[in-house]
């Protein structure tokens, strides 16, 4: 594929990864305020509170951020996303970018550029923090 043709599919997809991840992040030093805001909120519209989904607090986070922002996921179980938001740490660990994620993420779920670039953001934003300097 030539690189003009890679600029015209895939140009716009840093920008929608980088909205998504700023979105996600809510801005940096605040991340200690939206790790605890989305638990009530979790109590308060499921029946289980997140002690009884076996999540852990960031991991219930993540699920709630992810949920409202891309309603196509509603259908999808808890554990698939889950595994899609530390498969793109892992990823990301391994060297690839959060770019390459996000396109390797939307080539799979297709929701889009911008969804899939969400999605990696609030796993790094949750899952692996140490990454949010390649965001």
């Amino acid at each position: 594929m030539s690189t003009r043709t890679r600029i015209a599919k895939y140009g716009c997809l840093p920008i929608a990864v980088l909205v998504g991840i700023i979105i996600a992040i809510g801005g940096g030093e605040d991340d200690t305020t939206s790790d605890t805001k989305p638990t009530p909120t979790a109590s308060a519209t499921k029946s289980a509170g997140p002690e009884d989904t076996g999540h852990t607090p960031q991991e219930t986070a993540f699920l709630l951020t992810v949920r409202a922002k891309i309603p196509a996921l509603e259908k999808v179980p808890d554990e698939q996303i889950l595994d899609l938001g530390h498969s793109s740490c892992t990823a990301i660990d391994a060297g690839n970018s959060p770019t390459a994620v996000a396109v390797r993420a939307e080539e799979g779920l297709q929701i889009g550029a911008e969804n899939s670039g969400y999605i990696v953001g609030a796993a790094v934003s949750q899952f692996c923090p140490e990454h949010k300097s390649k965001l």
